[in-house]
């Protein structure tokens, strides 16, 4: 029961983050935005856990510190600036949608890059998945308005660059302790926003509600949210939690509605089935037991 629940938490905290941008960017900008939830996130890991290169030997440390500085830049920075400027381009469910084809990316590079085996249900969880991308970039319709293909192409983006980050942890990081591996990339994000968030300091003092959104989207949507995840992931196995992506989605179009009053349109909602029904199938994810 308690793994259900923290499973649950951890899609609806992931979702709320999409709409969080949304109240936070209009008066901090993106940068700032951006730049803060890392910090507040790095603070509170390193809190917890400590330097991530702490338990590495001295031998390895150059080679973990090289590829953390990789995958701290594909997998933070990058994409929470690109997933952030989709949001405000479009709503915080097309964005959701968009970021959920991040296991697509990570299965479709296994076997172009690395030459994984394919079975036939995920080779067609693969077509399935970017059918459904295809639905949504092609009406690209978010209350009555059409979304720009530049929203689709800077969502997308992100979410190859999370599926390209996967792929390296699993590969080049798979001796680092989780919690480290999570403290490591939130560090490197902040440390690369640094320069340019300081440089976009608002000329104003902010009002408390753009700061409580920053506050919430590092120490719970970033920093509590990876202590969740790797707790599933202890609990229950990577695939298995890695199928919360399934909720995000539905979750981030809830929080959007309530705090923004925003639609999500049928083509959203058809292309979400689609392509969490390609996704589950790419991931080889079937139904079991959790306690």
């Amino acid at each position: 029961m308690r793994t259900r629940v923290e499973f649950l938490l951890l899609a609806l905290i992931w979702g709320a983050s999409f709409a969080l941008y949304r109240v936070a960017i209009p008066e901090l900008g993106l940068p700032l935005t951006v730049g803060l939830r890392l910090a507040l996130a790095s603070i509170a890991l390193l809190a917890l856990f400590g330097c991530p290169l702490r338990d590495v030997a001295a031998g390895q440390r150059r080679r973990v510190s090289g590829w953390l500085l990789l995958t701290g830049a594909g997998s933070t920075a990058l994409p929470f600036v690109l997933f952030a400027e989709t949001v405000m381009r479009s709503s915080a469910g097309f964005a959701a949608v968009l970021n959920a084809t991040s296991p697509l990316f990570s299965a479709l590079l296994g076997v172009w890059v690395w030459r994984e085996a394919l079975s036939r249900p995920k080779q067609l969880g693969l077509l399935l998945g970017f059918a459904g991308v295809v639905l949504l970039a092609g009406l690209r319709e978010v209350g009555g308005l059409k979304v720009g293909l530049d929203a689709v192409a800077l969502g997308l983006i992100a979410s190859a660059s999370y599926g390209l980050c996967v792929q390296w942890v699993r590969r080049q990081l798979h001796d680092v302790h989780p919690s480290a591996v999570a403290t490591g990339i939130s560090l490197v994000g902040a440390l690369l926003l640094l320069p340019w968030a300081l440089a976009s300091l608002p000329d104003h003092l902010p009002s408390w509600r753009p700061l409580l959104a920053v506050a919430v989207l590092g120490l719970v949507s970033t920093a509590l949210a990876n202590a969740l995840y790797f707790r599933l992931i202890g609990r229950m196995g990577a695939t298995q939690a890695l199928s919360v992506t399934f909720l995000i989605p539905p979750f981030a179009m809830l929080w959007g509605h309530l705090l923004f009053d925003e639609r999500p349109t049928l083509a959203m909602l058809a292309s979400t089935v689609i392509i969490l029904v390609g996704t589950a199938l790419s991931l080889g994810w079937r139904r079991t037991s959790v306690r």
